[in-house]
């Protein structure tokens, strides 16, 4: 933002944004040094930073041309087509594709949206340890990929082929209808590669696969396959784009991992 601001029409008014953002955090730290007994005051405190998601996530997407100063959907849609020989969202739609099918994908995308009520669900179960490595695992996924839009900057299959879209895209119900609404109006464009979808809802099942029932797991498994395939066959993502964001939350699991087996590592006398 310092480095680019003069290519941006509203980058001063980002500039007060990040700056109130990191004042909030530094509040909030703040108020837990001075009041470390209140529930409420660490809860905040611990879930503040997941809280400025929706506002990086806006602003990484607005920044997302500074770079290029275009959008390259046409670069990779040509890429993705040549390395593979088809053109992956219209492949698959055409292979599963039926407004039933569009349902149930389209149902696994929107649960994607419960990730955010995760921290406050562990936290009121008394699960405060895992509650906050998951809040530190979904930030290690969300910010680097907000960098992802600004380096690739894209606005997805729907929106850059729309004469595509239109014989090949799926139909649905009122799931699709209702999800459709909420990407046009909470949805920018340049918010594409990674896929946060895919890498926040990958670094979900990873994190709390080893903590919660058989069936939870199971159902956590169901909900990450379905949205990992609906992010291509509803046309928000290129495949690249899901490959990517999965990518994105391995590599952030492997380093926790790796972090988590040191620090339980005893030490050696002396």
């Amino acid at each position: 933002m310092v480095l680019f601001r003069g290519r941006l029409a509203d980058g001063q008014a980002l500039l007060a944004g990040y700056a109130l953002a990191s004042l909030f955090l530094l509040v909030l730290a703040q108020a837990e040094r001075r009041f470390p007994r209140v529930k409420a005051v660490r809860f905040v405190r611990f879930s503040g930073p997941f809280l400025l998601l929706p506002f990086a996530y806006g602003a990484a997407a607005r920044t997302s041309r500074v770079l290029h100063g275009r959008y390259l959907d046409g670069d990779l849609h040509a890429w993705e087509t040549a390395l593979l020989g088809f053109d992956p969202n219209s492949a698959v739609t055409a292979a599963i594709g039926s407004p039933l099918t569009t349902e149930v994908l389209t149902l696994c995308y929107f649960s994607f949206y419960g990730v955010f009520l995760i921290p406050a669900i562990l936290y009121a179960w008394g699960r405060v340890p895992l509650a906050e490595r998951y809040v530190f695992a979904a930030l290690a996924v969300f910010l680097p990929s907000y960098l992802g839009f600004i380096a690739i900057p894209l606005t997805g299959p729907a929106l850059a082929l729309p004469e595509l879209f239109a014989v090949h895209g799926p139909s649905g119900y009122a799931v699709t209808a209702v999800q459709n609404e909420i990407m046009a109006a909470f949805d920018p464009p340049g918010a594409c590669f990674p896929s946060t979808h895919v890498a926040g809802a990958w670094i979900t099942l990873l994190c709390l696969r080893r903590h919660v029932s058989r069936a939870v797991r199971a159902v956590l498994w169901a909900l990450t396959s379905g949205l990992t395939v609906a992010v291509v066959y509803d046309w928000y993502h290129y495949l690249t784009d899901a490959v990517a964001g999965l990518a994105v939350a391995l590599a952030v699991h492997a380093v926790m991992e790796r972090c988590a087996a040191r620090r339980a590592r005893p030490r050696s006398p002396g």
